[in-house]
């Protein structure tokens, strides 16, 4: 009873935005909590409507709008997703011709899903809920014609018409509209996607300190399994590429040392248990799997220097792997004959962002036209 009571007086002070159906299958105080869950709904904040959807199901175990809601943001995979499953378990007799309208689009199949929309969206135009279901990003103008009819629920079509301005499907890219809009979108929505939305916008423009600020403002919003959390740490390692770049390339001089040193501790530092490191030597012998015991092996060279110059790093698009491009220079004697030889080859090294830090991947090494890398049978 507590529950309930607690429950019914957060329906009465919550901020409740514009109605997004007009009448639903659930008492008067579920029906407050499940507007609000299709407001998270359509603001693609599944998480926070899943909270909201249960909590009306708690004030009415037979809140109709409320079980439609936690169906829509499950998958409509037919191999794993429970979406028709839980669509199956609602008593269809029982919704409003709204519901029953959001009930058929989502069963409906993909050949007759946007024509029903659309036809739904015309017997309902007082409905913003099937309206906002006929929108399209094949065409950015509906979420404009939204806006304009509904005004108070127009949050989640302001973030929308936003990337139609990043990506251009108003004509010319135009970052400070997109700026305008996605700002609207968060004047009148309380939630982290239009914050997710801003940073994606930064970072668009190659502004990663602003994006990575208000990646955190979307992160703020539940820390925990966090769909922003990839997003933030993208953003927070472009802020710190240059730190990165030099830190890997140290890694690199320092694992390069370990190795001629023979010191697989020193070396150890830099492999991860579930990463198996390929190699492939100056030589050009084939590629092999390098392990402790290629660290630790007597060398049939010993080495007067060894130098790496010119290193580069490049990073992959998640900024989760890195190539480093180098030159060595050396000089080494051969054992067995005394010879000395002069050393220089180009090579890469790869490397990969790990939950324990940067480790190594893949290292390749050549000779430079015309010069020595280390003996065939090293």
């Amino acid at each position: 009873m507590k529950t309930l009571l607690t429950l019914t007086a957060l329906c009465f002070t919550m901020i409740v935005n514009a109605q997004w159906i007009e009448k639903t299958s659930c008492d008067k105080n579920a029906a407050l909590v499940a507007n609000q869950a299709i407001e998270y709904v359509m603001n693609l904040e599944y998480m926070a409507a899943f909270g909201a959807a249960n909590a009306a199901l708690i004030l009415d175990k037979d809140c109709g709008c409320a079980k439609l809601t936690l169906a829509y943001i499950s998958s409509g995979n037919q191999k794993w997703g429970s979406r028709m499953a839980k669509l199956d378990a609602i008593e269809t007799q029982s919704l409003t011709p709204e519901e029953r309208g959001w009930y058929d689009i989502m069963s409906a199949n993909k050949e007759e899903k946007a024509a029903l929309e659309n036809t739904l969206a015309s017997k309902y135009p007082e409905s913003a809920l099937l309206n906002f279901l006929s929108t399209s990003m094949q065409d950015f103008n509906t979420f404009k014609v939204f806006a304009e009819k509904f005004p108070e629920n127009a949050a989640s079509a302001y973030n929308m018409i936003s990337y139609g301005y990043t990506n251009g499907a108003y004509g010319e890219k135009d970052m400070d509209k997109a700026m305008e809009f996605v700002s609207m979108s968060q004047k009148m929505h309380d939630g982290p996607n239009s914050y997710d939305s801003m940073a994606e916008h930064y970072a668009a423009k190659g502004d990663y300190e602003n994006a990575l600020k208000n990646q955190l403002k979307a992160y703020d919003y539940g820390t925990f399994a966090s769909p922003y959390s990839p997003k933030l740490q993208l953003y927070y390692a472009k802020t710190v590429a240059q730190e990165t770049t030099k830190k890997i390339q140290q890694m690199q001089k320092d694992m390069q040392k370990a190795i001629l040193d023979g010191d697989y501790q020193g070396y150890k530092m830099f492999e991860h248990p579930e990463i198996i490191v390929s190699t492939g030597d100056s030589n050009l012998n084939p590629f092999y799997i390098y392990t402790e015991k290629d660290v630790t092996k007597n060398s049939a060279i010993t080495w007067a220097f060894f130098t790496l110059s010119d290193m580069q790093t490049y990073f992959s698009p998640d900024m989760k792997t890195a190539v480093v491009t180098f030159v060595a220079d050396g000089q080494y004697t051969i054992t067995k004959t005394n010879q000395n030889v002069e050393y220089a080859t180009r090579a890469s090294s790869t490397w990969t962002n790990t939950e324990d830090g940067w480790k190594i991947l893949h290292t390749s090494f050549a000779p430079r036209k015309g010069k020595n890398g280390i003996p065939e049978n090293e």
